[in-house]
């Protein structure tokens, strides 16, 4: 009997399994959707599959360096403060959440800093930022970074790397993400 009940089970799986096979037809095969990775826009690990992708790929001008330098300085400067206040106050929301996401920003900085050949700057926040007292007043400085950050890169450090396009693509994303996500999460902590 229990041999029978295998056999349906076996049948029944194999059915299913049969039935989501994708078929074999003679369509036309679809284009790729997926964006071209060469030099001017690689700053990730998918860099290691393009032929003839050697590093440096160019060179920074003053003000655009100048303009990273700031950007990463920035970043650095959130993510220490945020560590101070997770470290003072306990792993909460969102602190908890936008440190993460402060180090993937640090980190898609500093894959800029390899593919020019220069040196990221040090962070030298870590242990020198006091947390705010309350949650309350942690989220309202929070809410102050975001604002504070975006409007850098808005106001001061896009216009100097309009000529680079993937330092300008980057830029945005780290603009849009103070502005879009990182600042509406403090707001509701904050209670604004």
């Amino acid at each position: 009997m229990k041999k029978e009940y295998a056999l349906v089970i076996a049948l029944i799986i194999g059915v299913f399994a049969f039935s989501y096979y994708p078929r074999i037809s003679n369509t036309t095969p679809v284009a790729s959707t997926a964006p071209v990775i060469d030099q001017s826009n690689c700053l990730s690990d998918d860099c290691l599959l393009v032929d003839g992708l050697e590093y440096p790929v160019g060179t920074l001008t003053t003000s655009a360096k100048s303009a990273l330098d700031k950007a990463l300085d920035d970043e650095y400067k959130a993510y220490s403060t945020y560590d101070s206040i997770i470290s003072k106050l306990g792993t909460t929301r969102p602190f908890s959440m936008i440190i993460g996401a402060e180090e993937q920003h640090i980190s898609q900085l500093k894959a800029i800093y390899t593919k020019y050949g220069e040196t990221p700057i040090s962070n030298k926040y870590l242990g020198k930022i006091t947390s705010p007292a309350t949650l309350t007043a942690a989220c309202s400085a929070g809410v102050q970074a975001e604002i504070d950050n975006a409007k850098l890169y808005k106001e001061e450090l896009l216009p100097q790397v309009v000529s680079y396009p993937d330092i300008t693509q980057v830029f945005t994303s780290l603009m849009n993400a103070s502005e879009q996500k990182h600042l509406p999460a403090f707001e509701r902590c904050a209670g604004r």
